[in-house]
């Protein structure tokens, strides 16, 4: 019999030796009656300073059947598996980007016998990081390979976190494939789950490479650039590297790609593939020193070994109806630059398996509606972006990022020195006064939010907290329509994951690839 038990609480000096012991108390039944127990979710409690505790849920499979005895305990619904069915297809399908979409859509389709062909601007995960690395060190920046675009999609470089607030049957199946590909074992149970950008690079490399085992094909710095489409044939138009065109002819395209591609919205938009504008968010970077973050969280545990690296999660609702909130919450990590295009400036967060350098990182943002930058196209919440992200670079010509520490943003002065914590953004910083790039609304909710956050968390009130600029790209500011088939307004075309708004983060984009594989299986097997 395979059940759940939930809320079995260990404190910060007790053994997980002790958990066969727990668990057959918690069920009334002896030890020998247990004949197995897996970690399934763990998680601090650390709501009481002076007694933090580790809480567990597991899957306990028993010998015998017994009768469920409290709300903590039921019967396993537990799912880590998905049936996959063979497909026979007249064409191969055409998955456009390699992002945790397109790459879990490309391992369905390969598995199912599909053979995909996947466009991926981007190079290679091994290139991408040697660009990556360029751009840190002397400024030099690709608009083809990037934190944004390559093997991997923008996740690959931040950070791997795996945490989701939706609640799908595949999350399971995705954990156990990024652990099968190289990712740590605990990501399958840790309540915040992550891989780190160092991971990521060998995860990345080994989804390719089954892929291609399968008989499906990555084309690297291949660009898609149009489509054209008679009867059921689509005709998609690609450039390769050397600038020389061809076409390939399928029946199933997927448009996996990413919310930075602005050129293929565009291209989009002029071949009439339905879109509508949203609301999305935008702010920037705060920083702070990570060993604070862990004292405000774990009082006078904050060096305990077996505790992880603090993280938070903040919101507050503002006096002039807007909401500020932290995202992509970064422990132990840096800033790191996530421009996809020349002449512009885009933070975001970063952190390695271990987390474990000096400062922690999260966004600031402030939603933005579709009131505030709406003229008439789909396209306008694009542009509202850009402009801002113009801006950042056009004060200094140059891919510095503009910083002020949060006492002098406060007191609407612009930062003359850096105080205890040294802002991480490579490949340079520079002061600014952030009130001339970002819009008014963002920079007013800012300054009524952070002293708000003061209130419930003391490293809040650090004043020589840096806050980096700027912070565009947390999601799509564009929906591109699907029905419930999921294609678009033009058959045998399906938008996925992030760029088409239909995920936010590595796992609901890598179930919204599986997502389009059934789609696709199901047209073939019905």
């Amino acid at each position: 019999m395979q059940i759940i038990v939930n809320n079995v609480f260990l404190s910060l000096n007790e053994k997980e030796d002790n958990l066969y012991a727990k668990v057959s108390k918690i069920l009334h039944l002896k030890e020998t009656d247990i004949a197995n127990i897996q970690i399934i979710k763990k998680a601090v409690d650390a709501r009481k300073k002076n007694n933090i505790l580790f809480v567990y849920s597991f899957l306990v499979e028993t010998k015998r059947d017994f009768k469920i005895l409290n709300n903590n305990v039921k019967i396993s619904d537990f799912k880590e598996t998905i049936d996959i069915l063979p497909i026979k297809m007249a064409h191969r399908p055409v998955i456009v980007g390699f992002g945790p979409a397109g790459m879990f859509l490309a391992l369905y389709l390969a598995r199912a016998g599909a053979k995909p062909i996947v466009l991926e601007r981007g190079k290679s995960i091994e290139d991408r990081a040697k660009d990556i690395e360029e751009f840190r060190k002397n400024a030099t920046f690709s608009e083809h390979s990037n934190v944004c675009f390559g093997e991997g999609g923008a996740g690959a470089f931040s950070d791997g976190k795996l945490n989701t607030g939706i609640k799908d049957s595949r999350i399971r199946f995705c954990l156990r494939e990024f652990i099968k590909h190289g990712a740590p074992e605990n990501i399958f149970y840790e309540a915040h789950p992550h891989i780190g950008s160092d991971y990521l690079k060998k995860v990345v490399k080994a989804f390719r490479e089954e892929i291609i085992s399968l008989g499906g094909e990555i084309r690297f710095s291949n660009k898609f650039i149009g489509f054209s489409k008679q009867n059921d044939d689509i005709f998609v138009e690609v450039e390769d590297d050397y600038n020389k065109k061809y076409t390939i002819t399928t029946n199933d395209l997927v448009l996996a790609i990413g919310h930075s591609a602005r050129d293929t919205y565009k291209m989009l938009y002029e071949n009439k593939v339905s879109m509508k504008p949203k609301d999305f968010s935008m702010g920037v970077r705060i920083e702070h020193l990570q060993e604070e973050v862990n004292k405000s969280q774990y009082g006078k545990f904050y060096k305990n070994k077996d505790l992880p690296v603090a993280d938070y999660k903040l919101v507050v609702h503002l006096p002039n109806n807007r909401t500020l909130y932290s995202f992509c919450m970064c422990p132990g990590g840096e800033v790191v630059a996530s421009n996809s295009e020349k002449n512009s400036i885009v933070t975001n967060g970063m952190s390695y398996f271990k987390r474990d350098l000096e400062n922690a990182n999260a966004a600031l943002l402030v939603n933005v509606r579709v009131d505030d930058y709406y003229t008439g196209s789909p396209l306008d919440g694009m542009y509202f972006q850009e402009a801002i992200e113009r801006k950042a670079f056009n004060a200094q010509k140059a891919y510095y990022a503009p910083i002020q520490r949060v006492d002098d943003f406060l007191k609407h002065k612009v930062s003359t020195q850096i105080g205890r914590v040294k802002p991480s953004y490579l490949p340079g910083v520079y002061f600014a006064n952030l009130d001339d790039i970002l819009p008014s609304f963002v920079s007013e909710s800012l300054r009524l939010g952070i002293p708000m956050l003061e209130q419930k968390f003391p490293f809040f009130k650090d004043e020589a907290a840096i806050l980096t600029g700027v912070e565009t790209r947390s999601s799509s500011p564009i929906v591109i329509a699907r029905n419930e088939k999921g294609v678009c307004n033009i058959d045998g075309i399906y938008p996925c994951g992030e760029g088409a708004s239909y995920a936010g983060g590595i796992m609901s984009a890598a179930i919204d690839g599986l997502r389009i594989g059934e789609f696709i299986n199901k047209k073939y097997n019905k």
